[in-house]
């Protein structure tokens, strides 16, 4: 079974020192420990030097398989279904250079240079913080808006959105004002904002175009970006679920943090969501985030990995409350999804 933990109980593992023991005991009970890229981001913009380094070790030493980067992983969704329905946006020649050089950095440099010295990540991502702190911002207007008419997101499979009558012609192109089913409007609309605005202008204003990096280099974005009838087309009706789960898992979960307070660390946390598809099992000592995890897995149209609370009184060694709640999680039968 294919365990990942959460950056708290990474955050006590390294505190405490017990790597080693954690490496055993994951062992003994036979679990495979899965590290994603999203999880060591979060530790590297820690602002206490010793402490992050101390994470980070225990995070990038002993037996762990490296993830690929959600991007890559969600990018690679979008791309085997420009394929199967939209071939003709593909490139002639696929740039598999560059895909093997971004693999490489995000899977083995990156950790690699984490564990050496992550404080240049470290100055990175203190730079680019104004899109986290905008995000938050967003989710918080969100949250009031759903607060305020008592909005109702389950089941996540039924919900769905329409234009606003006002909506420019721009935004309504290819789209009849027929109700869609709502994550695939987010998903429409974040890839062409990622795909033709961010892509068109990142030369000049630095900002993060990563998600055109890993598509664009299958995908022909100009070709893409020729028809926004046909870009809303792909989305809206050619794309099935199943085959953009970590794009709907983002999107629900996201979608299900609104329900609860929001925090600056939302982000980061639906980050790390993506990945519910690369393990068995999720451990967290937030039990808000569970909650948002198992919300999403109990609405879900395909498996995703089952998220488990972990005691979070840090008074007690971390290996004894991971212990207890897999060892509560054996011996009880299938647990109901959380409640909100």
């Amino acid at each position: 079974m294919r365990v990942m933990l959460d950056t708290n109980l990474w955050s006590s593992i390294g505190d405490e020192g017990t790597a080693r023991s954690f490496d055993a005991l994951m062992k003994a009970r036979d679990l495979e420990v899965v590290v994603a890229p999203s999880t060591l981001m979060e530790v590297v913009r820690l602002p206490a030097p010793e402490a992050r380094q101390r994470i980070i070790s225990a995070m990038g030493t002993g037996p762990r398989r490296r993830l690929a980067t959600e991007a890559e992983s969600e990018s690679a969704e979008v791309v085997a279904e420009i394929r199967r329905v939209r071939p003709q946006w593909l490139r002639s020649m696929p740039d598999t250079a560059r895909v093997a050089s971004l693999n490489t950095f995000w899977t083995k440099q990156v950790w690699r240079q984490a564990l050496h010295d992550p404080q240049p990540f470290h100055d990175y991502e203190m730079r680019h913080r104004a899109q986290s702190d905008h995000l938050v911002r967003l989710q918080q207007s969100q949250r009031r808006a759903m607060l305020q008419i008592n909005f109702e997101i389950r089941p996540l499979t039924a919900m769905t959105a329409a234009p606003l009558p006002e909506a420019p012609e721009w935004y309504r192109a290819g789209w009849s004002g027929e109700p869609v089913e709502m994550w695939r409007v987010e998903c429409r609309d974040l890839y062409w904002h990622q795909l033709k605005v961010i892509a068109g202008r990142a030369v000049l204003s630095g900002e993060d175009s990563t998600l055109a990096d890993w598509i664009g280099a299958y995908v022909d974005l100009s070709r893409l970006r020729s028809s926004r009838d046909a870009f809303t087309r792909f989305w809206f009706s050619e794309v099935t679920v199943g085959a953009m789960r970590r794009n709907w898992v983002r999107w629900a979960a996201r979608l299900a943090q609104s329900t609860f307070k929001v925090t600056s660390g939302n982000p980061s946390d639906e980050q790390h969501s993506s990945y519910l598809l690369d393990c068995d099992l999720f451990l967290s000592a937030d039990a808000r985030f569970v909650s948002v995890l198992e919300l999403v897995r109990a609405e879900a149209p395909f498996p995703i990995a089952e998220s488990l609370l972990v005691n979070g009184d840090r008074t007690l060694p971390v290996l004894d409350r991971i212990s207890a709640a897999l060892q509560e999680r054996r011996g009880s039968a299938p647990r109901p999804s959380a409640v909100r």
